[in-house]
């Protein structure tokens, strides 16, 4: 079974829509007791892993104010660590929270890193959800989406190396040209989408990439919404090859799967937990939100359930791959692994040569 199911990918891959490429996504959850030194060694043993076994991109968020996802203030400094230690695999963001920056900067930041990794940058994009965060931009919170719409193409026309007018000292219009020069003349884009039909459909519209998870819906479901994501490219008139869906899966892959389960369990119901609070602090501006004890657990254990049957790349090699599958046929060109929710980063470690038996059909 296994082995026709390998001939079947090999088979299938570099087909029109058929292949799926493999990354990794970074949180950083380490659990209690893990520093931050030591969430950084991981970060960047997976990264060197991902550049040796034929991985597309690493992508980095941009995390503020808050344990969770801690170590990643910002995604441009730790890009320039990992990128002379690497040869091949891409640098994405997951994305750069847009109106909380200027675009120039933004601009500077990774045309720098474009030069340092020989033109290996792309670049997603979103609009930023927690209040907090928008100390370096209050006024901002409230048209965020706007801003996050209007400033892209502005990165895009600056990466191009346009002559773009900002305002500067006393409302003058200054116009600016950005350097250093990229290596790349044109930049990638992805645009963070949740679950909302219309940001699937202005993707499309724009020419964007698509990086998404499964939040509050299915495969099922997501296999609908990059139809009209697709749709939306091709009434814009975008090339014909279509834009590239990335989806986040919590992932580990093991030869015990007895032991996956129990690894897994506690760290992804803290991290769901600690996911949970975060968005209903960020919404409601305070500790909690209004959902708590008795409700606040029930929408944990069905998170889990869920996720953990039809959500997550959980298991041994064979599991792994009828996910991945199921996957690939609802439309995604592209799994971004999250491994770093909260197991003991030994058994990560311990886990890596089996995802890679896992993703060598389809990349090798």
């Amino acid at each position: 079974m296994e082995a026709a199911l390998e001939q079947l990918i090999r088979g299938q891959r570099g087909g029109a829509r058929g292949g799926v490429s493999f990354s990794f996504l970074f949180f950083s959850e380490g659990g209690g007791g893990v520093s931050e030194a030591e969430k950084y060694a991981l970060m960047r043993e997976v990264t060197l892993f991902a550049d040796r076994e034929g991985f597309e991109a690493v992508y980095i968020p941009e995390r503020h104010f808050s344990e969770f996802g801690s170590i990643y203030a910002n995604s441009a400094v730790l890009a320039a660590y990992l990128i002379p230690q690497t040869e091949r695999v891409r640098f994405r963001t997951a994305g750069v929270s847009l109106p909380l920056h200027h675009p120039a900067e933004v601009v500077e930041w990774w045309a720098m890193n474009d030069v340092l990794s020989g033109g290996r940058v792309d670049l997603g994009f979103g609009s930023g959800w927690s209040r907090s965060d928008f100390v370096f931009a209050p006024g901002s919170y409230a048209g965020r989406r706007e801003l996050c719409s209007e400033r892209i193409p502005l990165v895009q026309r600056l990466w191009r190396g346009e002559v773009v007018s900002f305002p500067g000292p006393g409302g003058e219009s200054l116009p600016i040209r950005v350097y250093p020069r990229p290596v790349q003349g044109e930049l990638k884009v992805w645009l963070l989408v949740a679950s909302n039909d219309e940001a699937f459909r202005h993707a499309g519209r724009r020419g964007y990439n698509v990086f998404t998870m499964l939040y509050g819906f299915d495969l099922a479901a997501l296999a609908k919404k990059i139809e009209l994501y697709r749709a939306a490219w091709a009434a814009a008139g975008h090339d014909s090859g279509g834009g590239v869906v990335s989806l986040m899966l919590h992932t580990l892959v093991h030869e015990d799967s007895g032991r996956v389960a129990a690894a897994v369990e506690g760290p992804f119901r803290r991290y769901i937990r600690s996911s949970l609070r975060a968005h209903l602090q960020a919404g409601l501006g305070r500790e909690g939100g209004v959902i708590e004890g008795e409700g606040q657990e029930k929408m944990v254990e069905y998170a889990y359930q869920r996720y953990f049957r039809t959500g997550a790349i959980f298991g041994g090699v064979g599991e792994g791959r009828e996910v991945v599958e199921r996957a690939r046929e609802a439309g995604v060109d592209e799994i971004a692994c999250l491994v770093d929710f909260g197991v003991d980063y030994g058994l990560v470690r311990e886990s890596l040569p089996y995802l890679g038996e896992l993703v060598s059909p389809y990349i090798g």
